[in-house]
């Protein structure tokens, strides 16, 4: 394999024995699929994601289901009605590309890999790419309309063998809770007790919630994404933490979403070094301060021993 085959992933073609039609006929643009070594290796991330967006097409399949082309690599099927997560993979081929990076840097075949609060899948199947037949994804997600995406994504991509889907939601204990959601925001669904009164526009399921520590046995990496159940998650993950404890947890933080953030943040420390993902991708140390003032959303890294 040649130096650029290998960059591109690819094998060199086979020297037919017998002259074709086809060797006379006109050279086309050659656009293969992004290697895995590519994701994990690029030359330069602007290169990467333009690399990506080239790679972008999509299809229509009726009833506001596309296909379309995720990371230069993946089929991705997204609603039509999604504003908020399909238009950035329609488009660009990617989504919150400095967490894309960490995961490809830090997923290794073989691992048990985590995806909470997956929506339709975007992380869960990155992370099935990356684990391989040897590994484990876990992807847990309420909605019954983005699980029936995430169904679709995960075996489309021939990744069923080793992904398990949690149609659930994720709490403290196990219970049921009410989940809300609306046609454009999927990604933004939340959980609320059963009872609270419903704003107008919002879609009400209800779900089955279970902690993490009965999902699974043990995990390698893990990314967390719960929009408001934050403390919930944490309290029903202790025991799996203790199983765990070379994990490395990305776990997005949001002060405005939390009953007691400052409680929360204790607990954390407790265990581990606080830092976060910056936008660059790179790990960096936490401010408590900072994190409780902020309302916006920050990804936290938790690593033993960082």
């Amino acid at each position: 394999m040649g130096p650029l085959s290998r960059m591109l992933g690819r094998a060199e073609p086979l020297t037919p024995l017998i002259p074709s039609a086809a060797d006379s006929a006109p050279e086309t643009p050659l656009m293969p699929l992004l290697s895995m070594e590519m994701l994990r290796n690029p030359p330069h991330r602007t290169w990467l994601e333009a690399a990506i967006r080239a790679r972008c097409s999509a299809i229509p399949l009726g009833d506001d289901l596309l296909l379309c082309r995720i990371l230069g690599r993946f089929k991705f099927h997204v609603d039509a009605k999604d504003e908020g997560l399909a238009p950035h993979l329609l488009l660009d081929g990617y989504w919150e590309y400095w967490v894309t990076e960490y995961i490809c840097r830090n997923t290794e075949p073989g691992m048990v890999a985590a995806d909470v609060g997956a929506n339709a899948g975007y992380f869960t199947v990155l992370m099935g790419d990356l684990v391989g037949a040897n590994g484990r994804v876990h992807s847990v997600e309420p909605g019954a309309r983005s699980v029936r995406l995430l169904e679709r994504n995960v075996a489309v991509n021939g990744f069923g063998g080793h992904t398990t889907i949690h149609p659930l939601a994720v709490g403290a204990e196990a219970g049921i809770a009410i989940l809300r959601s609306t046609l454009a925001e999927p990604k933004n669904a939340y959980t609320v007790p059963p009872g609270y009164p419903a704003p107008r526009g919002v879609i009400e399921e209800q779900v089955k919630t279970a902690p993490l520590d009965d999902l699974m046995d043990v995990v390698d990496i893990m990314k967390i994404d719960v929009e408001g159940a934050e403390e919930q998650v944490w309290a029903g993950m202790q025991r799996l933490l203790g199983r765990s404890p070379r994990a490395r947890i990305l776990f997005e933080f949001n002060a405005g979403r939390c009953h007691d953030p400052a409680a929360l943040l204790r607990d954390m420390a407790g265990r581990f070094t606080l830092r976060f993902l910056d936008f660059d991708s790179l790990t960096k140390p936490a401010d408590v301060a900072v994190l409780l003032g902020n309302r916006e959303d920050t990804m936290l890294v938790l690593e033993a021993g960082a």
